[in-house]
């Protein structure tokens, strides 16, 4: 920078006082700059073209705020008058809490460097890295190259959200109601074994399992059988705002929810919706990476259909009969809308998602119902649920993050047949 600047100071100087040396001194040194530079960045192109980097992570699956292990090798050929200096950039919400993500500077020749460091994982979902940046420098340039394409990325990472999961009043999973249906299995034995997923309990771990095949197995017990509901999770409309915080609890909690419930005999039971539009339908599964893999499938929605206070044909007709017991049905008012009542009753076919709902809620297993929600935007669809769980006598309840679940809509959704409304 100090050459270019007095090479500059030169040709100001040859301008203003015809000075032919001066001059000829600043066009030398301008001449010599531009073949350095064009020689520095033909040098950066060919170190570019021969970088290759692979990178490990443990775990690939863990819950949020769980510390992954990186190790990133990368080949560099650092050419000759130069330094060197590569950066793994972390995803976004990944802090470095140990190690270094950069290597030291490396002098010119073939390296291949090891950066090995943890991150913790504070963000949710499906997350992989930046990319990496190769700095360059010679005594008289430097330049930083991003790598940003797919194969500097890999792996991704998914992150399970944190949510707190409660369970209905009672001795049972979701309520006194389960004190008949469920039956103490004799002996207390194990389940099943399955991988150690970070944040899980250490007193669970399987050592000598783990021992033998060289990686973390924790158990899982059998101490109760029985009908575990079915589990709707209602995610937001991606084309409307939400705040991040909402959809995580929400997941989080779907995400505790069915770890309990896939355990189960009977499997977790999930229906994925997002308003009036069904997703995904997973009948008695057992395989909790495949309930994860539907919930992140359908992390941001976009509705097609809208309820938008849709009227259920049997709450339009207890409406009409409201009205025409009503002793003041001589006035205008109530004779006009019973005419419409009267009309557009017969009229009204059920929408696909109450269809839906109907051939869902006629499986004999279904003995229970828990929404989860984050309580925002149009609720006519969690409405149709409530309906039709108390249509069939069906244990309903519902939960939602606290921030939204104000006294109105927790009225209003009691209203709507959920026998229990609270925060998660």
């Amino acid at each position: 920078m100090g050459i270019f600047f007095a090479a500059l100071a030169m040709l100001l100087f040859a301008w203003f006082f015809d000075s032919v040396p001066a001059l000829y001194v600043s066009v030398v040194t301008g001449g010599f700059l531009a073949f350095r530079a064009i020689a520095f960045l033909r040098d950066a192109e060919a170190a570019a073209a021969a970088l290759s980097l692979s990178r490990e992570a443990t775990p690939i699956t863990l819950r949020q705020g769980g510390i992954v292990t990186v190790a990133t090798t990368l080949k560099v050929a650092v050419p000759r008058g130069m330094k060197a200096r590569a950066s793994d950039i972390p995803p976004s919400g990944s802090p470095v809490i140990r190690g270094q993500a950069s290597s030291p500077d490396l002098e010119p020749g073939d390296h291949s460097v090891t950066l090995r460091y943890g991150m913790t994982c504070l963000s949710s979902g499906s997350i992989r890295w930046k990319g990496i940046d190769l700095l360059l420098s010679d005594p008289f340039y430097s330049l930083t190259l991003p790598f940003r394409s797919d194969e500097f990325r890999e792996p991704a990472i998914h992150a399970t959200p944190v949510g707190r999961y409660h369970k209905r009043d009672g001795a049972g999973i979701y309520g006194e109601k389960d004190l008949e249906k469920l039956t103490v299995v004799k002996g207390y034995g194990i389940r099943a074994f399955r991988d150690y997923i970070s944040g899980d309990d250490p007193r669970s771990i399987d050592w000598k399992l783990s021992a033998k095949h060289g990686k973390l197995f924790v158990r899982e017990y059998s101490g109760i059988s029985g009908k575990y509901p079915l589990l709707v999770v209602d995610l937001p409309d991606s084309a409307v705002l939400c705040p991040q915080n909402l959809r995580d609890q929400v997941l989080g909690a779907a995400l505790e929810a069915a770890r309990e419930m896939s355990t189960s005999p009977q499997g977790c039971s999930l229906m994925i919706i997002s308003g009036a539009n069904l997703l995904a339908f997973l009948p008695h599964e057992r395989s909790l990476q495949k309930v994860e893999s539907a919930l992140f499938e359908f992390h941001s929605p976009q509705r097609t259909v809208q309820c938008y206070r849709t009227l259920d044909p049997i709450v339009a007709e207890a409406l009409r009969a409201r009205i025409s017991g009503e002793e003041d049905l001589q006035s205008d008012l109530g004779k006009r809308l019973l005419e419409i009542y009267t009309r557009f009753i017969p009229e009204m076919k059920p929408l696909p998602f109450d269809v839906q709902c109907a051939r869902v809620f006629s499986r004999p297993s279904e003995t229970a119902l828990h929404v989860l929600t984050t309580g925002t935007g149009d609720i006519s669809h969690l409405a149709t649920l409530g309906l039709f769980a108390r249509r069939l006598g069906v244990d309903a309840s519902l939960g939602l993050p606290e921030d939204t679940a104000s006294p109105h809509l927790i009225q209003k959704l009691r209203g709507a047949g959920y026998t229990l409304v609270r925060g998660v």
